[in-house]
Parts: C-alpha cells; sequence; structure tokens
C-alpha cells in the first residue's frame, strides 16, 4: 500500500488549482493523499450580499472537493491587487510549515496575469523561508495557467495522463458561477489545453508541469510523483525533437 502523503496546491484565485492541476489532484486523491488547495489572491471585485458570498463559498469549497482537496482562502480580499511583499509571503510561508507538504504545486513564474506572477514570487520565497523551519517538501512543480496567461511562455518537463479523472475535472470547473470564474468557459478552454498537452503525449488528456526543486541529498532522493502516479507519469520526450533542443535553437 502506498503510504499517504500531504500535497499542496498553490494558486492565486479560487479556480487556479482546479484548472491548473485538477487531473494530477484527481489522481492523487484516489489513492488516499491528503490534499489542500491554497488560494491568496481570491479578490472579489464587486459587491456582494452575504447571500451571494454564501453561495460562492460553497461554489468554491464543492469544487476543490469533488477532486478531493480541502479549499483554504487565506490572504487579503479586498479590492486592492496581489503584489510580493513580506507580509504575503509570510502567509504562504506559515501555511507550509503549519501543513508541512511532502508535494508543493504552484504557478508559473512567467505568465501574463500580474497576480499570478506575484504569487508564484512568494511561494518561491516562502519555500526558502519554510525550509529554514524544517517544513522542506520533497520536491516542487509548477502548472501552467491558461492560453493567454503562462501557457505560451511553458515549456513542460513531464506530462501526467489525466485521461480517467477528465470529467472529475469537467465536474470541478463547471460547479464556478462567478465573476472571472465562468464554470462553461472554464471547462472549454481546459479541455482545449489538456488535448493539446495529450496529443503530444498520446493520450486524450494531460496535465504539464516544470521542475522547481529536485529532492535533496545522496539518499532517498527520487521524485515521489513518479511512483505514486505511476503509468500516467511521462517525461516531456517526443520522438525525434528531444526536449534539450530548446537550449540550442
Amino acid at each position: 500500500m502506498t503510504e499517504k502523503k500531504k500535497i499542496m496546491f498553490i494558486g492565486a484565485h479560487n479556480d487556479d488549482c482546479e484548472y491548473g492541476t485538477g487531473g494530477i489532484a484527481a489522481l492523487l486523491a484516489q489513492q488516499g493523499h491528503e490534499l489542500l488547495f491554497l488560494n491568496v489572491a481570491c479578490k472579489r471585485y464587486s459587491e456582494r450580499t452575504p447571500e451571494r458570498l454564501k453561495i460562492e463559498d460553497e461554489m468554491e469549497r464543492r469544487a476543490a472537493e469533488i477532486l478531493g482537496a480541502t479549499k483554504k482562502i487565506v490572504g487579503d480580499r479586498s479590492s486592492k491587487a496581489y503584489y510580493r511583499t513580506p507580509e504575503n509571503t509570510e502567509i504562504i510561508m506559515n501555511e507550509i510549515v503549519a501543513f508541512k507538504p511532502d508535494i508543493v504545486f504552484m504557478h508559473w513564474p512567467k505568465d501574463n496575469h500580474v497576480e499570478h506572477i506575484a504569487v508564484s514570487k512568494c511561494t518561491l520565497d516562502a519555500l526558502c523561508l519554510a525550509a529554514v523551519r524544517r517544513a522542506v517538501p520533497n520536491e516542487t512543480y509548477a502548472f501552467e495557467a491558461g492560453p493567454d496567461q503562462s501557457v505560451q511562455f511553458f515549456h513542460p518537463d513531464i506530462y501526467i495522463d489525466i485521461t480517467s479523472v477528465a470529467e472529475k475535472v469537467e465536474q470541478s470547473l463547471k460547479t464556478f458561477d462567478m465573476e472571472h470564474a465562468n464554470g462553461e468557459g472554464l471547462w472549454r478552454e481546459k479541455d482545449v489545453c489538456a488535448r493539446f498537452r495529450g496529443h503530444v503525449v498520446g493520450v486524450k488528456y494531460a496535465e504539464a508541469l516544470k521542475i522547481i526543486k529536485f529532492p535533496t541529498g545522496f539518499e532517498n532522493n527520487e521524485l515521489l510523483l513518479p511512483k505514486l502516479l505511476k503509468g500516467k507519469f511521462a517525461w516531456h520526450n517526443v520522438g525525434m525533437y528531444p526536449w534539450g533542443r530548446q537550449y540550442f535553437l
């Protein structure tokens, strides 16, 4: 039996973890691992009635629950933008220290969305500071956001076959029905992007990752994710187009 792991997904907005890593989360949840979706820039820019806020809180909770994760929203939810500040970094650091994840998933830092960039950089800083407090994940990965956000800057290291759980991802994304998070639109876009990544690696649907942190040391230094998702994990090497060519073009 696989040893249960603690896995943290850090996203800016209320739908980022579900969109970027929903399939990966669902696969890991099927094995009984403890999953936490942490949203740190989950703003609501227009006025909401208490009744509407309650509905949206339930949407957020339910979207994560469908994938087998717990949702936690921290940080400032006012009308100002999320920036790379010591205060925001400390919030993420404290969550990492409290949860002590074995694996972390985060935003790719090159992105057209200003808050995705800020959250990514705060997360990188928080991971450094958390390590001083002896909270060191075995490995950290970056996921991609939408085609107008990070996809155009994203050259994957890894693909995960999410075909078997695509319906769960669709159900999760369609749970959102709020400003800046339209469920039908989210799924249409995810469907296209996941099919594209799947096409490259020879499956119907896939999610792509970049490695941010490798395991540390000379012993017990292997990646956990290939072991946990055996049969779903593939390196980015496509026949006659090896990954390393990008460095010499």
